[in-house]
């Protein structure tokens, strides 16, 4: 295997770190939903 050049190692790095960063947000968005949020809340008023 040949090793890869500078710039195109740091595009590589660049795009998992792009591909992380949308896969944590989907998270935190599918996790953190309105509705969630509303039961959490009620939680400590009743």
């Amino acid at each position: 295997m040949m090793p890869l050049s500078q710039t195109r190692r740091a595009l590589t790095l660049a795009l998992l770190v792009m591909i992380v960063a949308a896969l944590c947000v989907l998270a935190f968005r599918g996790y953190l939903s309105p509705e969630m949020l509303l039961r959490f809340a009620n939680m400590f008023y009743c």
